[in-house]
């Protein structure tokens, strides 16, 4: 009589340790998939922000914008027609 109490006690301790395990498993895919999405919409939000930070770069690189600081800051202008010079470098034959 002994023996079959514990083979029914081991076998249902079994059964609980089995279902702990799914439990946890369960618990930790809702996590990580949890964490997956965060991870997810940071990626979406930094992408967003890169694009951002091009579109800026190509604002404040710009020929326009360039140009009108050298005029206001560093006083520069384009040169009148009359003033450019061209210099050939010719090599000897």
């Amino acid at each position: 009589m002994f023996r079959p109490t514990l083979l029914v006690l081991s076998l249902i301790l079994a059964i609980v340790v089995t279902a702990l395990m799914v439990i946890q498993a369960a618990y930790d895919y809702r996590r990580l998939f949890n964490d997956h999405q965060i991870l997810v919409h940071q990626w979406d939000e930094l992408q967003v922000e890169w694009g951002q930070l091009l579109l800026e770069q190509s604002t404040w690189g710009g020929h326009s914008r360039i140009e009108s600081e050298a005029e206001s800051r560093l006083q520069m202008r384009a040169p009148e027609s009359k003033e450019i010079e061209i210099i050939r470098h010719e090599q000897p034959k």
